[in-house]
Protein backbone atom coordinates (compact mmCIF):
# COMPACT_ATOMS: atom_id res chain seq x y z
CA UNK A 1 0.00 0.00 0.00
CA UNK A 2 2.44 2.19 0.90
CA UNK A 3 3.94 2.01 -2.64
CA UNK A 4 1.27 4.44 -3.64
CA UNK A 5 1.70 6.69 -1.41
CA UNK A 6 -2.04 7.54 -0.27
CA UNK A 7 -1.22 10.93 1.19
CA UNK A 8 -1.00 12.77 -1.61
CA UNK A 9 -3.53 15.44 -1.89
CA UNK A 10 -5.56 17.12 -4.35
CA UNK A 11 -4.80 19.13 -7.33
CA UNK A 12 -1.84 16.95 -8.83
CA UNK A 13 -0.87 17.29 -12.36
CA UNK A 14 -0.13 14.12 -14.49
CA UNK A 15 3.29 14.92 -14.57
CA UNK A 16 3.27 14.39 -10.43
CA UNK A 17 1.19 11.51 -10.81
CA UNK A 18 2.52 7.96 -10.74
CA UNK A 19 3.79 5.96 -14.09
CA UNK A 20 1.08 4.96 -16.42
CA UNK A 21 0.73 1.23 -14.77
CA UNK A 22 -1.84 -0.91 -14.10
CA UNK A 23 -2.06 -1.98 -10.62
CA UNK A 24 -3.13 -4.96 -8.57
CA UNK A 25 -6.58 -4.15 -7.96
CA UNK A 26 -7.79 -4.58 -11.00
CA UNK A 27 -6.67 -8.93 -10.83
CA UNK A 28 -9.05 -8.52 -7.10
CA UNK A 29 -11.75 -7.13 -8.73
CA UNK A 30 -11.61 -9.73 -11.51
CA UNK A 31 -11.38 -12.84 -8.72
CA UNK A 32 -13.83 -11.11 -7.02
CA UNK A 33 -16.44 -10.74 -9.59
CA UNK A 34 -16.91 -6.87 -8.32
CA UNK A 35 -17.90 -4.94 -11.28
CA UNK A 36 -15.98 -1.61 -11.61
CA UNK A 37 -19.19 0.50 -11.79
CA UNK A 38 -19.91 -0.78 -8.21
CA UNK A 39 -16.59 0.52 -6.83
CA UNK A 40 -16.73 3.75 -8.74
CA UNK A 41 -20.55 4.75 -7.17
CA UNK A 42 -18.65 4.45 -4.03
CA UNK A 43 -16.14 7.22 -4.36
CA UNK A 44 -17.95 10.42 -4.28
CA UNK A 45 -15.90 13.40 -5.37
CA UNK A 46 -15.56 16.18 -2.99
CA UNK A 47 -14.91 19.00 -5.34
CA UNK A 48 -15.18 20.35 -9.07
CA UNK A 49 -18.08 20.51 -11.31
CA UNK A 50 -19.08 16.89 -9.85
CA UNK A 51 -18.68 17.61 -6.52
CA UNK A 52 -21.09 15.32 -4.26
CA UNK A 53 -21.18 12.75 -7.62
CA UNK A 54 -19.53 9.45 -7.98
CA UNK A 55 -16.69 9.10 -9.91
CA UNK A 56 -17.88 7.44 -13.44
CA UNK A 57 -16.36 4.14 -14.65
CA UNK A 58 -14.21 5.87 -17.49
CA UNK A 59 -12.27 7.83 -14.47
CA UNK A 60 -12.08 4.58 -12.51
CA UNK A 61 -10.34 2.53 -15.91
CA UNK A 62 -8.30 5.24 -15.74
CA UNK A 63 -7.04 4.84 -12.03
CA UNK A 64 -6.80 1.49 -12.67
CA UNK A 65 -4.89 0.81 -15.84
CA UNK A 66 -2.82 4.23 -15.45
CA UNK A 67 -2.75 5.30 -12.19
CA UNK A 68 -4.32 7.92 -12.36
CA UNK A 69 -5.65 10.07 -9.56
CA UNK A 70 -8.78 12.40 -9.82
CA UNK A 71 -7.67 15.76 -9.35
CA UNK A 72 -10.68 17.05 -6.72
CA UNK A 73 -10.46 14.37 -4.17
CA UNK A 74 -8.10 13.52 -1.75
CA UNK A 75 -5.92 10.24 -2.78
CA UNK A 76 -6.06 8.77 0.73
CA UNK A 77 -9.97 9.52 1.18
CA UNK A 78 -10.36 7.32 -2.65
CA UNK A 79 -8.14 4.79 -1.56
CA UNK A 80 -9.92 4.43 2.05
CA UNK A 81 -13.01 4.30 0.72
CA UNK A 82 -12.08 1.53 -2.05
CA UNK A 83 -10.46 -0.70 1.04
CA UNK A 84 -13.51 -0.61 3.14
CA UNK A 85 -15.61 -1.41 0.43
CA UNK A 86 -13.29 -4.59 -0.91
CA UNK A 87 -13.51 -5.60 3.24
CA UNK A 88 -17.30 -5.32 2.85
CA UNK A 89 -17.43 -7.68 0.07
CA UNK A 90 -14.99 -10.19 2.40
CA UNK A 91 -11.60 -9.59 0.33
CA UNK A 92 -9.16 -10.58 2.75
CA UNK A 93 -6.97 -7.83 4.47
CA UNK A 94 -3.65 -9.51 3.21
CA UNK A 95 -5.03 -9.03 -0.58
CA UNK A 96 -6.10 -5.49 0.26
CA UNK A 97 -2.92 -4.38 1.79
CA UNK A 98 -1.44 -5.22 -1.85
CA UNK A 99 -3.76 -3.33 -4.42
CA UNK A 100 -2.14 -0.32 -5.06
CA UNK A 101 1.22 -2.64 -5.92
CA UNK A 102 2.18 -2.32 -9.81
CA UNK A 103 0.46 -5.18 -11.57
CA UNK A 104 3.37 -7.17 -12.64
CA UNK A 105 1.76 -10.30 -14.19
CA UNK A 106 0.60 -8.67 -17.27
CA UNK A 107 2.80 -8.17 -20.43
CA UNK A 108 3.36 -4.38 -21.67
CA UNK A 109 4.65 -3.20 -24.79
CA UNK A 110 7.81 -0.73 -24.67
CA UNK A 111 5.74 2.33 -25.38
CA UNK A 112 2.25 3.50 -25.41
CA UNK A 113 -0.01 2.23 -27.80
CA UNK A 114 -0.38 5.37 -30.79
CA UNK A 115 2.79 7.28 -29.60
CA UNK A 116 5.98 7.59 -31.16
CA UNK A 117 9.16 6.64 -28.93
CA UNK A 118 10.63 9.78 -27.00
CA UNK A 119 7.72 11.63 -27.34
CA UNK A 120 6.61 13.98 -24.20
CA UNK A 121 3.59 12.69 -23.01
CA UNK A 122 3.50 14.67 -19.66
CA UNK A 123 1.45 17.60 -21.26
CA UNK A 124 -1.11 15.32 -22.07
CA UNK A 125 -4.11 14.81 -19.78
CA UNK A 126 -6.71 11.74 -19.12
CA UNK A 127 -8.55 12.33 -22.14
CA UNK A 128 -11.98 9.35 -22.35
CA UNK A 129 -11.90 9.80 -26.27
CA UNK A 130 -8.05 8.97 -26.63
CA UNK A 131 -7.39 5.64 -27.98
CA UNK A 132 -4.78 4.61 -25.89
CA UNK A 133 -5.73 1.17 -24.58
CA UNK A 134 -2.95 -1.43 -23.20
CA UNK A 135 -2.64 -4.72 -25.21
CA UNK A 136 -4.30 -7.28 -22.91
CA UNK A 137 -4.85 -11.06 -23.98
CA UNK A 138 -8.68 -12.87 -23.51
CA UNK A 139 -8.79 -14.36 -20.37
CA UNK A 140 -9.49 -18.33 -19.67
CA UNK A 141 -12.70 -16.32 -17.54
CA UNK A 142 -13.81 -14.54 -21.15
CA UNK A 143 -13.21 -17.32 -23.40
CA UNK A 144 -15.40 -19.63 -21.12
CA UNK A 145 -17.92 -16.88 -20.96
CA UNK A 146 -18.49 -16.47 -24.83
CA UNK A 147 -17.99 -19.84 -25.62
CA UNK A 148 -14.62 -19.31 -27.59
CA UNK A 149 -11.81 -22.06 -27.74
CA UNK A 150 -9.50 -19.94 -28.59
CA UNK A 151 -8.46 -15.73 -29.25
CA UNK A 152 -8.99 -14.96 -32.43
CA UNK A 153 -6.26 -12.40 -32.32
CA UNK A 154 -3.74 -14.20 -30.84
CA UNK A 155 -1.25 -16.66 -33.28
CA UNK A 156 -4.00 -16.18 -35.53
CA UNK A 157 -1.92 -15.80 -39.26
CA UNK A 158 -1.25 -19.40 -40.52
CA UNK A 159 -1.38 -19.08 -44.19
CA UNK A 160 -2.60 -16.25 -46.78
CA UNK A 161 -6.33 -17.35 -45.74
CA UNK A 162 -6.09 -16.13 -42.31
CA UNK A 163 -5.22 -12.59 -43.81
CA UNK A 164 -8.10 -10.04 -44.25
CA UNK A 165 -7.44 -7.79 -47.05
CA UNK A 166 -9.00 -4.36 -47.56
CA UNK A 167 -8.75 -2.83 -50.47
CA UNK A 168 -5.78 -0.40 -50.23
CA UNK A 169 -4.23 -3.64 -48.15
CA UNK A 170 -4.56 -5.71 -51.65
CA UNK A 171 -3.29 -2.95 -53.42
CA UNK A 172 -0.23 -2.57 -50.86
CA UNK A 173 -0.13 -6.45 -51.07
CA UNK A 174 0.27 -6.62 -54.99
CA UNK A 175 2.35 -3.53 -55.20
CA UNK A 176 5.17 -5.57 -53.06
CA UNK A 177 4.85 -8.78 -54.78
CA UNK A 178 5.14 -6.69 -57.99
CA UNK A 179 8.80 -5.34 -56.82
CA UNK A 180 9.43 -8.92 -55.77
CA UNK A 181 9.00 -9.79 -59.51
CA UNK A 182 9.94 -7.37 -61.81
CA UNK A 183 13.43 -5.22 -60.76
CA UNK A 184 12.76 -1.71 -61.13
CA UNK A 185 9.88 -0.49 -57.96
CA UNK A 186 10.88 2.04 -55.83
CA UNK A 187 7.94 2.37 -53.24
CA UNK A 188 7.32 3.84 -49.20
CA UNK A 189 4.91 1.36 -47.55
CA UNK A 190 3.41 4.31 -45.12
CA UNK A 191 1.39 3.15 -42.18
CA UNK A 192 0.60 3.62 -38.33
CA UNK A 193 1.96 1.35 -35.95
CA UNK A 194 -0.64 -1.73 -35.80
CA UNK A 195 -1.71 -1.05 -39.50
CA UNK A 196 -0.06 -4.26 -40.71
CA UNK A 197 2.68 -2.94 -42.08
CA UNK A 198 5.12 -6.08 -40.98
CA UNK A 199 1.89 -8.29 -41.76
CA UNK A 200 2.46 -7.98 -45.42
CA UNK A 201 5.77 -7.70 -45.41
CA UNK A 202 6.12 -11.65 -44.32
CA UNK A 203 3.16 -12.40 -46.37
CA UNK A 204 5.28 -11.17 -49.47
CA UNK A 205 8.57 -12.94 -48.15
CA UNK A 206 5.48 -16.23 -47.99
CA UNK A 207 3.95 -15.81 -51.54
CA UNK A 208 7.91 -15.45 -52.54
CA UNK A 209 8.49 -18.97 -51.44
CA UNK A 210 5.00 -20.28 -52.50
CA UNK A 211 5.26 -19.29 -56.12
CA UNK A 212 8.75 -20.26 -56.66
CA UNK A 213 10.17 -17.07 -57.28
CA UNK A 214 13.44 -16.78 -58.06
CA UNK A 215 14.12 -13.53 -55.72
CA UNK A 216 16.89 -12.54 -53.36
CA UNK A 217 14.97 -10.54 -50.95
CA UNK A 218 17.93 -8.21 -48.95
CA UNK A 219 16.58 -7.32 -45.42
CA UNK A 220 19.75 -4.72 -43.63
CA UNK A 221 20.07 -6.45 -40.02
CA UNK A 222 20.89 -2.86 -38.56
CA UNK A 223 18.47 -2.58 -36.13
CA UNK A 224 18.94 1.20 -35.55
CA UNK A 225 18.00 1.97 -39.13
CA UNK A 226 19.74 5.56 -38.23
CA UNK A 227 23.08 4.12 -38.49
CA UNK A 228 22.68 2.83 -42.03
CA UNK A 229 24.61 3.86 -44.64
CA UNK A 230 25.61 3.46 -48.31
CA UNK A 231 28.61 0.86 -47.06
CA UNK A 232 25.92 -1.08 -45.04
CA UNK A 233 23.59 -1.57 -47.63
CA UNK A 234 25.98 -2.83 -50.18
CA UNK A 235 27.37 -5.19 -47.86
CA UNK A 236 23.46 -6.41 -46.92
CA UNK A 237 22.98 -6.84 -50.53
CA UNK A 238 26.47 -8.69 -51.60
CA UNK A 239 25.86 -11.17 -48.52
CA UNK A 240 22.70 -11.16 -49.84
CA UNK A 241 23.45 -12.02 -53.45
CA UNK A 242 26.84 -13.52 -53.32
CA UNK A 243 27.77 -15.12 -49.40
CA UNK A 244 30.45 -16.48 -50.52
CA UNK A 245 32.42 -13.03 -51.34
CA UNK A 246 33.96 -10.98 -49.32
CA UNK A 247 33.05 -7.25 -49.42
CA UNK A 248 36.15 -4.79 -49.95
CA UNK A 249 36.95 -2.20 -47.70
CA UNK A 250 37.55 0.34 -50.21
CA UNK A 251 33.98 1.87 -50.71
CA UNK A 252 34.58 2.23 -54.46
CA UNK A 253 35.47 -1.37 -55.06
CA UNK A 254 32.84 -2.57 -53.14
CA UNK A 255 30.18 -0.74 -55.21
CA UNK A 256 31.82 -2.28 -58.04
CA UNK A 257 31.16 -5.87 -56.54
CA UNK A 258 27.47 -4.72 -55.73
CA UNK A 259 26.89 -3.77 -59.18
CA UNK A 260 29.13 -7.31 -60.46
CA UNK A 261 27.41 -9.61 -58.23
CA UNK A 262 23.60 -8.04 -58.90
CA UNK A 263 24.58 -8.16 -62.88
CA UNK A 264 25.49 -11.85 -62.77
CA UNK A 265 22.91 -13.13 -60.76
CA UNK A 266 19.97 -11.10 -63.27
CA UNK A 267 21.37 -13.00 -65.82
CA UNK A 268 21.48 -16.28 -64.04
CA UNK A 269 17.68 -15.27 -64.18
CA UNK A 270 17.19 -13.93 -60.71
CA UNK A 271 14.97 -10.86 -59.11
CA UNK A 272 16.58 -8.67 -55.47
CA UNK A 273 14.28 -6.82 -53.86
CA UNK A 274 16.04 -4.63 -50.70
CA UNK A 275 13.31 -3.86 -47.89
CA UNK A 276 14.41 -1.61 -45.23
CA UNK A 277 11.69 -1.77 -42.07
CA UNK A 278 11.48 1.25 -40.12
CA UNK A 279 12.58 3.15 -42.87
CA UNK A 280 11.37 6.64 -41.23
CA UNK A 281 14.51 6.66 -39.32
CA UNK A 282 16.93 6.32 -42.16
CA UNK A 283 18.95 9.47 -42.68
CA UNK A 284 18.38 11.95 -45.36
CA UNK A 285 21.87 11.40 -46.81
CA UNK A 286 21.06 7.39 -47.09
CA UNK A 287 17.88 8.01 -48.66
CA UNK A 288 19.38 9.76 -51.27
CA UNK A 289 21.70 6.87 -51.69
CA UNK A 290 19.19 4.90 -52.30
CA UNK A 291 19.17 6.50 -55.94
CA UNK A 292 22.39 5.11 -56.76
CA UNK A 293 21.59 1.58 -55.79
CA UNK A 294 17.59 1.89 -57.67
CA UNK A 295 19.50 2.91 -61.01
CA UNK A 296 21.93 -0.10 -61.18
CA UNK A 297 20.71 -1.64 -64.40
CA UNK A 298 21.86 -4.19 -67.54
CA UNK A 299 21.08 -1.93 -70.80
CA UNK A 300 17.19 -1.34 -70.31
CA UNK A 301 16.58 -3.45 -67.65
CA UNK A 302 16.77 -2.36 -63.78
CA UNK A 303 18.87 -4.76 -61.40
CA UNK A 304 16.95 -4.42 -57.80
CA UNK A 305 13.77 -3.06 -56.54
CA UNK A 306 13.72 -1.02 -53.11
CA UNK A 307 10.60 -0.88 -50.87
CA UNK A 308 10.69 1.29 -47.49
CA UNK A 309 8.52 0.55 -44.84
CA UNK A 310 7.66 2.88 -42.32
CA UNK A 311 5.77 5.00 -40.12
CA UNK A 312 4.22 8.35 -41.28
CA UNK A 313 7.42 10.45 -40.43
CA UNK A 314 8.42 8.60 -43.55
CA UNK A 315 6.23 10.70 -45.42
CA UNK A 316 7.56 13.69 -43.92
CA UNK A 317 11.04 12.80 -45.06
CA UNK A 318 10.00 12.08 -48.92
CA UNK A 319 8.26 15.57 -48.81
CA UNK A 320 10.80 17.49 -51.15
CA UNK A 321 9.49 21.02 -50.69
CA UNK A 322 11.22 20.16 -46.99
CA UNK A 323 14.09 18.09 -48.13
CA UNK A 324 14.92 19.42 -51.82
CA UNK A 325 18.07 18.24 -51.77
CA UNK A 326 16.39 14.53 -52.09
CA UNK A 327 13.89 15.49 -54.42
CA UNK A 328 15.82 13.09 -57.25
CA UNK A 329 15.25 10.15 -55.07
CA UNK A 330 11.98 11.49 -53.66
CA UNK A 331 10.06 11.86 -57.42
CA UNK A 332 10.96 8.11 -57.84
CA UNK A 333 9.53 6.36 -55.05
CA UNK A 334 5.51 5.94 -54.91
CA UNK A 335 4.20 6.39 -51.74
CA UNK A 336 1.56 3.77 -50.74
CA UNK A 337 -0.47 4.02 -47.26
CA UNK A 338 -2.51 1.67 -45.31
CA UNK A 339 -5.85 3.27 -44.07
CA UNK A 340 -7.75 2.79 -40.96
CA UNK A 341 -10.43 -0.01 -41.47
CA UNK A 342 -13.14 2.60 -40.40
CA UNK A 343 -15.77 1.57 -42.97
CA UNK A 344 -14.98 -2.28 -42.71
CA UNK A 345 -14.67 -3.03 -38.58
CA UNK A 346 -17.75 -5.54 -38.71
CA UNK A 347 -16.04 -6.89 -41.54
CA UNK A 348 -12.65 -7.65 -40.26
CA UNK A 349 -14.17 -8.41 -36.86
CA UNK A 350 -16.44 -11.25 -38.78
CA UNK A 351 -13.48 -12.33 -40.66
CA UNK A 352 -11.15 -12.78 -37.35
CA UNK A 353 -14.30 -14.59 -35.38
CA UNK A 354 -15.53 -16.65 -38.50
CA UNK A 355 -11.51 -17.75 -38.55
CA UNK A 356 -11.66 -19.52 -34.95
CA UNK A 357 -15.54 -20.90 -35.59
CA UNK A 358 -17.27 -18.07 -34.10
CA UNK A 359 -20.15 -15.83 -34.63
CA UNK A 360 -19.28 -11.97 -34.06
CA UNK A 361 -23.41 -10.99 -33.46
CA UNK A 362 -22.96 -13.54 -30.12
CA UNK A 363 -20.40 -11.84 -28.39
CA UNK A 364 -21.14 -8.10 -29.45
CA UNK A 365 -24.27 -6.21 -29.53
CA UNK A 366 -24.80 -4.33 -33.50
CA UNK A 367 -24.55 -1.03 -31.74
CA UNK A 368 -21.02 -2.14 -30.18
CA UNK A 369 -19.59 -2.07 -33.93
CA UNK A 370 -20.35 1.84 -34.03
CA UNK A 371 -19.05 2.41 -30.76
CA UNK A 372 -15.57 0.95 -31.74
CA UNK A 373 -15.93 2.87 -34.66
CA UNK A 374 -16.39 6.27 -32.78
CA UNK A 375 -13.76 5.40 -29.34
CA UNK A 376 -10.99 5.19 -32.79
CA UNK A 377 -11.64 8.79 -33.05
CA UNK A 378 -8.94 10.77 -31.95
CA UNK A 379 -9.10 14.82 -31.89
CA UNK A 380 -5.87 16.51 -32.45
CA UNK A 381 -3.71 19.29 -33.06
CA UNK A 382 -3.21 20.10 -36.64
CA UNK A 383 0.29 21.40 -36.98
CA UNK A 384 0.78 25.18 -38.10
CA UNK A 385 -3.47 25.99 -37.37
CA UNK A 386 -5.38 26.89 -35.17
CA UNK A 387 -7.97 23.43 -34.39
CA UNK A 388 -7.99 20.21 -34.49
CA UNK A 389 -8.89 17.26 -37.17
CA UNK A 390 -10.73 14.05 -35.98
CA UNK A 391 -7.62 11.07 -36.27
CA UNK A 392 -9.29 7.39 -36.81
CA UNK A 393 -6.74 5.10 -35.59
CA UNK A 394 -9.19 1.71 -36.56
CA UNK A 395 -5.96 -0.25 -37.63
CA UNK A 396 -5.44 -4.05 -36.91
CA UNK A 397 -3.48 -4.06 -33.71
CA UNK A 398 -5.90 -0.86 -31.84
CA UNK A 399 -8.81 -2.83 -32.83
CA UNK A 400 -7.78 -6.04 -31.06
CA UNK A 401 -6.60 -3.76 -27.82
CA UNK A 402 -9.96 -2.37 -27.81
CA UNK A 403 -12.04 -5.61 -28.47
CA UNK A 404 -10.01 -7.58 -26.26
CA UNK A 405 -10.70 -5.65 -23.42
CA UNK A 406 -14.23 -4.65 -24.09
CA UNK A 407 -14.49 -8.66 -24.02
CA UNK A 408 -12.64 -9.27 -20.73
CA UNK A 409 -15.27 -6.30 -19.21
CA UNK A 410 -18.34 -7.99 -20.10
CA UNK A 411 -17.28 -11.04 -19.70
CA UNK A 412 -16.24 -9.61 -15.40
CA UNK A 413 -19.69 -7.89 -15.34
CA UNK A 414 -21.70 -11.22 -16.42
CA UNK A 415 -23.03 -9.38 -19.40
CA UNK A 416 -24.22 -11.82 -22.10
CA UNK A 417 -22.93 -9.64 -25.21
CA UNK A 418 -20.43 -6.22 -25.61
CA UNK A 419 -22.38 -3.46 -26.07
CA UNK A 420 -21.57 -0.34 -26.60
CA UNK A 421 -22.06 1.33 -23.00
CA UNK A 422 -18.99 -1.27 -22.28
CA UNK A 423 -17.22 -0.40 -25.25
CA UNK A 424 -16.95 3.56 -24.46
CA UNK A 425 -16.23 2.18 -20.68
CA UNK A 426 -12.84 0.83 -21.75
Amino acid sequence: MEARQRGKGTGSTLADQPAPTPIRLKATLLRHGIRHDEVSARLIQAGGSRAGQPLSRSAFTLLLNRGWRPSHTPWDQITAAIEDFLAERGVSAEEIAEIWDEDLVRHHSTKPLNTRIGEDRSSRKPNDNAFEIEPEMLSPQTLRHFGLFRDPFINDVHGPDDLFMSADQRYVREAMFQAAKTPGWFIAVIGESGSGKTTLRRDTLDRIDREGLPTVVIQPKTRNKELITSTHLSISILKAVNPHEKPRRNVEELDGQVEEALLLSSRLGQTHMLIIEEAHNLQIKTLKQLKTIWELEDGHKKLISIVLIGQPELQEKLDERRYFEAREVIRRCEVVKLLPLDNQIAEYLNFKFRRIGADLSQVFDPLAIDGIRMHSKLNRPVRGKNGNEVMSLAYPLNLHALVTKAMNEAAAHGAPRVTADIIKGV
